[in-house]
């Protein structure tokens, strides 16, 4: 066993060996690799931190709105809460489902995970009363699209892959509206 993984390494250091002359050779310096990968293969994509920050923070923001959300449908006692609930469930699902392409086009995937706040928010809205779903739903709302609005806004000012950027500039008013609608149905200004 030892033997074959000695095997193995020297066969990748004899690949790399090989290959780094053929990129030397390569006179186009904006991608190093491009002499030796096939141009029928799509090349991995690099991004940088700030873009990957918002893929993994945008994901699981979603499917926490989503999750909430769900159950808001279930539990709220007001019919305009309901009517939000089923909005954050159209909205995030169409976004989730473009960042989850989106991400894939980079070479990530999105974090299945919630935050500990979400977490923190999404136990308080299984465990909410039915005097008091509503309130505790709707502030979890806010809490969240906040960070949304930032963390959106965040990407718009400072990420650097393009595709990426304007995914958070078109999705970002959209953002915003939930965070109005929220605070207003909370009695929140």
């Amino acid at each position: 066993m030892h033997r074959e993984a000695n095997i193995s390494c020297y066969v990748r250091w004899g690949a790399a060996l090989i290959l780094l002359p053929l990129a030397a050779c390569n006179t186009d310096h904006s991608n190093a690799f491009s002499s030796i990968v096939p141009q029928s293969q799509p090349a991995v994509v690099t991004t940088n931190t700030q873009d990957m920050s918002f893929i993994n923070a945008a994901g699981p923001s979603g499917q926490f709105e989503i999750q909430t959300s769900q159950i808001a449908l279930q539990k709220a006692r007001s019919s305009a809460v309901r009517a939000y609930a089923q909005q954050m469930i159209d909205d995030h699902t169409k976004t989730t489902q473009q960042l989850t392409q989106l991400a894939a086009s980079k070479g990530a995937t999105l974090s299945q995970g919630l935050d500990p706040t979400q977490d923190r928010l999404l136990a308080a809205v299984l465990t909410a009363g039915p005097g008091s779903f509503d309130h505790t739903y709707l502030n979890g709302q806010v809490t969240g699209h906040t960070t949304t609005v930032t963390t959106f806004n965040d990407e718009v000012n400072s990420g650097q892959d393009a595709d990426i950027k304007a995914f958070a500039q078109q999705n970002l008013p959209t953002v915003q509206q939930h965070l109005a609608d929220a605070r207003r149905l909370a009695g929140r200004r």
